[in-house]
């Protein structure tokens, strides 16, 4: 069914790259660093792109369908509040893919990557302790 330790081992992994970029972001003093962090959001996208796709696509929809109102329930809510993080994250990241652009406009980068990993860390806290715990439950009731 759903690989429950996998997606949260891609969580630490995300959250880990997102430490990284915002520690290096606080002056970036020329290209090279620049490209560095375009580097780290191109490996956090590739991760991203996956875990969203497996969660938006089969973890969220099984939750939401789900015959159990509580579960139901709580996929919809998590559902309308950070069902659309993969698109904003792939904004963010096509606006800040160019190391020039990066280092011409660091104010602006920071700021956006606040928001938008803001929003990541806030999904990954409810999937920790809600939404991965209902999958959990769902499949051991199937396995039984």
């Amino acid at each position: 069914m759903w690989r429950i330790a996998q997606l949260k081992s891609q969580h630490e992994a995300c959250l880990a790259i997102v430490q990284d970029i915002q520690s290096r972001s606080t002056h970036i003093a020329d290209r090279p660093g620049a490209v560095e962090i375009t580097l780290m959001l191109a490996r956090l996208t590739g991760i991203l792109r996956i875990h969203l796709a497996l969660e938006d696509e089969i973890l969220y929809p099984a939750l939401r369908k789900s015959s159990h109102p509580r579960t139901a329930e709580i996929g919809e809510r998590a559902w309308r509040e950070l069902g659309g993080l993969a698109d904003v994250f792939l904004d963010f990241v096509d606006r800040w893919k160019r190391a020039d652009v990066l280092l011409a406009q660091q104010a602006r980068f920071r700021s956006e990557s606040a928001e938008v990993f803001t929003a990541l860390a806030q999904r990954i806290d409810m999937e920790h302790r809600e939404i991965y715990p209902l999958a959990e439950q769902i499949a051991a009731t199937r396995a039984a």
